[in-house]
């Protein structure tokens, strides 16, 4: 369920134990400062869905993770769709 934090930014799905950002897979980047940011506002962990709608979205997949292990980022990653 969507919740509103008090700066105004809202959170895509919060949960007991995450703060989860839901987006395309083009904006993985923008996806990452926002559930960093989350996670901080509502002191529960980092989630990402990653919506996949074709095969070449894959690559935005991949650097996705790539990025969030390099540089050990407490996000947890799932991916949705295709």
């Amino acid at each position: 369920m969507e919740a509103r934090q008090d700066d105004g930014t809202r959170v895509d799905c919060l949960t007991e134990n995450y703060a989860i950002e839901v987006e395309f897979a083009k904006k993985w980047r923008e996806a990452i400062g926002q559930a960093l940011h989350y996670a901080f506002k509502t002191e529960r962990q980092a989630g990402i869905v990653l919506i996949i709608q074709k095969n070449s979205d894959e690559s935005y997949w991949k650097d996705l993770k790539n990025t969030v292990e390099h540089y050990q980022l407490p996000i947890t990653l799932w991916r949705l769709g295709f």
